[in-house]
């Protein structure tokens, strides 16, 4: 397998064509699980974010291939790039859509984040995810695209690490705990004939901590604090009634959280919303980490719902892959988060 494998060629002229359809004003009732991934499975890399960088996903997807899966690259997502972008938002809107089309792509591994996913929500077939369910990754700008699937088609996806970024290094020992929590979400191998659910496993070294106490069950929902915020109002926003809402940041200053939190607030969310799982906000020096805790804690400290802070999600090595939209509950006095279902169907 190299970057040049063929698969899918959508040329520009073709683009419109392959643009989905609206998104449904209302929504499936029922949520759907994707079929958990296995050796012969194809996954499928897209770039709907920032450009791809071939020498890690080259790397990640040899490993894969070696374990028995089959991995395609859409055919130019190597060096295409528009600005800050990874190719125009046509050619990212068809390269995605072909893959949620394609019934022999079991999952689509968006290969990192950025930006440019909400430039693209609005052209997605979601009618077409929703027929036939897939595993999706990712985390960081692919919370927009998580928010929009659980909103449009009522498939659970995972807030995981990403190909690009993490992944390729699974066996390296400081990502060997994203690796592991990877494996247990999606892999069909993990589970277990008659067993349902499993507690979500965090680091022994730095366990999770209690800021309101108490148990809750709900939806998980939420991802990046920043999309969190950049949908709302938009037929994409969360729905955060009776949802386990997970949030985390990176490189947000203390003002700039505080006002996302704020409007979080205003909207509506923070009070509709069963619990909270506040998970990795990185900082530049103990000053501002120091500043992130206060407002983190000012805000959700006043909710009147089981609050776990220190969870390890987001843009750090220790970044465990959540099933976004699967029940779940939340016991913030133990510190535990336990899938109350398996998040895929084991065929």
């Amino acid at each position: 397998m190299t970057a040049a494998s063929p698969w899918y060629v959508l040329p520009c002229a073709a683009a419109l064509a392959a643009v989905g359809p609206a998104a449904p004003d209302t929504a499936p009732a029922d949520w759907v699980c994707p079929p958990a991934l296995k050796p012969g499975d194809t996954i499928a890399f897209v770039a709907p974010a920032a450009p791809a960088e071939m020498p890690p996903l080259l790397e990640y997807a040899a490993r894969l291939e070696k374990a028995g899966y089959k991995v395609r690259f859409p055919k130019g997502i190597e060096g295409r790039k528009s600005g800050y972008l990874g190719g125009t938002d046509d050619e990212r809107a068809a390269e995605l859509n072909a893959a949620i089309r394609d019934r022999t792509v079991r999952g689509i591994f968006p290969v990192r984040g950025g930006y440019g996913l909400t430039r693209i929500l609005d052209r997605l077939d979601y009618a077409a995810l929703r027929a036939d369910p897939k595993v999706i990754t990712g985390y960081s700008d692919l919370t927009a695209l998580h928010l929009a699937v659980a909103r449009h088609a009522r498939v659970v996806t995972f807030h995981s690490p990403m190909p690009m970024r993490d992944l390729w290094q699974g066996d390296k020992a400081e990502f060997a705990f994203a690796a592991a929590s990877f494996r247990r979400a999606v892999f069909a191998d993990q589970f277990k004939t008659g067993e349902v659910g499993y507690t979500i496993a965090t680091p022994p070294d730095a366990p999770p901590s209690k800021l309101v106490g108490g148990t809750a069950r709900g939806r998980l929902l939420g991802g990046n604090l920043t999309l969190i915020c950049s949908t709302l109002g938009t037929r994409y926003a969360i729905e955060p009634k009776g949802a386990i809402l997970f949030v985390e940041d990176v490189n947000e200053a203390p003002y700039r959280v505080d006002r996302s939190l704020s409007q979080l607030r205003l909207a509506g969310v923070l009070g509709a919303v069963a619990g909270v799982v506040v998970g990795s906000f990185t900082s530049k020096d103990a000053a501002e980490a120091a500043g992130l805790d206060r407002v983190l804690r000012e805000y959700f400290g006043a909710l009147k719902v089981p609050v776990l802070m220190n969870f390890p999600v987001g843009h750090t090595p220790r970044n465990t892959t959540l099933p976004h939209g699967a029940r779940v509950e939340l016991d913030a006095d133990r510190g535990t988060l336990r899938v109350v279902e398996n998040p895929v169907r084991v065929e």
